[in-house]
């Protein structure tokens, strides 16, 4: 492109050299950057500091110069190897730019020659097309590195993310194997045993199943945050069956309160991740059961409404304040009643449950109710088989 700039002054200007130097912060000189006329071998190693030859003196007067005869001005500096005898006449126009000389354009001719004003302008019309040019051309060129240093930090995140990912498995893993085999040897224990004895190894149970969940709902997080949407393993299931078993888990768990599930419908067919509903169902019974410390009936409704399967989760505890209910599915989101009366959690749990929900193409709220609190969910049915 500055060669093409520098053939087409010359054609226009009916001189025979056209040479251009840029501004080297770095190297706090002029560089030559392009002559059609002077030896090529210049560019990139000829280099004048301010004040230094015609060149340097109109950079750093920033007033353009013409000279009929070069080698009767003093301020012309012979620079060996690049300068030729036979150009005579020469006229310098600094390239300024935000009130910055970033460059001086030389144009030179063979014979003695005087510069109109006309020339002159001209010149300096194309002097300061260049100075848009090499501004627009550094502006590039940082941003180029800005995004290289993007790229290197985003690189880094991805890396510490797949670093994080992989600690967080191997650590979930290595959980749930010593779960697994406790609990089985606490199933084993409590079959045999009666009394205090079997009062305390329920109790442990119940420890062991809030310690399964949190590295579930902790995986689900992670899962969450590594990924823009969450990867689903979709197959046809009975949401009632579903419903109904995980309830009944979860019923092992306390003796303080009674799960009552009921279904307006025999069977409600769905396409879903089974296993994260589980998680959904765990979450909300779960919650259900730390906010209601009295105890009592906990009522799981299932049905269909408006093409929609839905569940209901009612619960007979602390109750729910009408600008919490939102608040409740962020992350860390907890409602202030928790607060109050002292009740532990890390607020994952509905956060976790509103993603897999949504995820389905479904919805999620929950309603304070007089006494108590109801959350509900929906999923689209399964498509109708043939």
């Amino acid at each position: 492109m500055l060669r093409l700039i520098i053939d087409e002054t010359v054609t226009a200007t009916n001189t025979q050299v056209c040479s251009l130097y840029l501004w080297d912060d770095a190297e706090k000189a002029l560089v030559l950057t392009a002559t059609n006329g002077l030896n090529p071998a210049g560019i990139g190693t000829v280099k004048l500091g301010l004040g230094e030859g015609i060149t340097g003196w109109v950079a750093a007067q920033r007033t353009p110069l013409a000279v009929q005869d070069v080698r009767q001005d003093p301020r012309f500096q012979w620079v060996p190897n690049l300068d030729e005898e036979t150009f005579l006449s020469m006229l310098s126009v600094p390239i300024v730019s935000r009130d910055r000389v970033v460059g001086v354009m030389n144009v030179q001719a063979s014979e003695r020659h005087q510069f109109s004003p006309e020339e002159l302008d001209f010149v300096s019309a194309i002097a300061a097309q260049l100075a848009g040019i090499i501004e627009m051309s550094a502006l590039s060129h940082r941003l180029s590195k800005q995004l290289d240093l993007e790229r290197q930090a985003v690189s880094r995140l991805q890396a510490l993310d797949a670093g994080k990912s992989t600690l967080m498995s191997t650590l979930s893993h290595d959980f749930r194997g010593p779960l697994s085999i406790a609990t089985s040897y606490i199933h084993g224990l409590i079959s045999r045993l009666s009394g205090e004895d079997r009062t305390a190894c329920e109790e442990v149970l119940v420890e062991l199943g809030a310690l399964a969940g949190m590295v579930d709902n902790l995986m689900l997080s992670l899962e969450i945050e590594a990924q823009s949407a969450l990867v689903l393993e979709l197959s046809p299931f009975d949401l009632v069956e579903v419903v109904r078993a995980q309830s009944s888990r979860v019923q092992q768990t306390t003796e303080q309160h009674v799960i009552r599930v009921e279904s307006s419908e025999p069977q409600v067919p769905v396409t879903a991740d089974r296993l994260k509903l589980r998680a959904v169902m765990v979450n909300l019974l779960g919650n259900a059961i730390k906010y209601s410390p009295q105890g009592g009936e906990i009522r799981v409704d299932i049905g269909r409404r408006q093409g929609v399967a839905e569940v209901s989760v009612t619960d007979p505890g602390i109750g729910l304040g009408g600008r919490e209910a939102e608040a409740l599915f962020e992350r860390y989101g907890r409602g202030e009643g928790a607060l109050e009366h002292g009740i532990s959690g890390h607020g994952l749990g509905l956060f976790i449950s509103r993603q897999i929900v949504e995820a389905h193409g479904g919805l999620i709220y929950a309603r304070g109710l007089k006494e108590g609190t109801c959350f509900t969910f929906t999923l689209p049915l399964a498509p109708p088989t043939r």
